[in-house]
């Protein structure tokens, strides 16, 4: 009887393990004097080096990233949020204190995801993040059948590319890319199979 195991709490655990945040402590607000826009400085309770990298790779197309620093911004739901090594995020588009932690609950499930994704394939290589700093729609029209099909809902596979390039669309919509198994195959390797698979693919 003594040897019972709670599968509970030991899920529970097993779960806590996967995140890297758990919380955040607002350190102010800041006025911006160049556009009407009211932002908010952030400390995560943990560092960020370390899965920054994976979360410029997870946002392809609407992440600016400098390597040396290791300082990525991010635009997300209109809005621009810098992660910092040290834990400090700061955001913009946040009028009021609900509004921030909102944003900020947001921020903190993004880093988890990235975690999770770094736990799982490890960290990115300096070749992957050199490929991803140079990526552009027309890399993303070259793995495309180029038929121009129409089938993604956009007129042209241009069109499509740079939609893919942007985050406003996944390689997984274009049907003849991914009804081929050698297609998709040659676009994994093309692009790299992180990259692609930051792309949808």
């Amino acid at each position: 009887m003594g040897d019972e195991v709670d599968i509970l709490a030991l899920m529970e655990r097993e779960e806590g393990r996967k995140k890297l945040v758990r919380g955040y402590k607002i350190l102010g607000f800041e006025e911006n004097p160049l556009v009407p826009c009211r932002g908010v400085v952030a400390k995560l309770d943990a560092e960020l080096g370390d899965v920054i990298p994976v979360l410029f790779l997870m946002n392809i197309g609407k992440a600016s990233y400098i390597p040396g620093e290791k300082v990525l911004t991010i635009r997300e739901g209109g809005r621009l949020i810098t992660f910092y090594p040290d834990g400090r995020v700061s955001l913009n588009r946040a009028w009021t204190e609900e509004a921030a932690r909102r944003a900020l609950d947001d921020v903190v499930k993004m880093v988890n995801e990235a975690y999770a994704e770094l736990l799982r394939y490890g960290p990115p290589d300096e070749e992957e993040l050199r490929r991803a700093l140079r990526l552009s729609w027309k890399d993303v029209l070259d793995v495309l059948p180029g038929e121009n099909c129409g089938k993604c809902g956009r007129e042209t596979c241009y069109s499509f590319a740079i939609d893919v390039l942007r985050g406003k669309a996944r390689l997984s919509e274009c049907t003849p890319l991914i009804k081929s198994w050698e297609r998709t195959s040659k676009a994994r390797e093309r692009l790299g199979h992180r990259i692609a698979r930051a792309l949808g693919l």
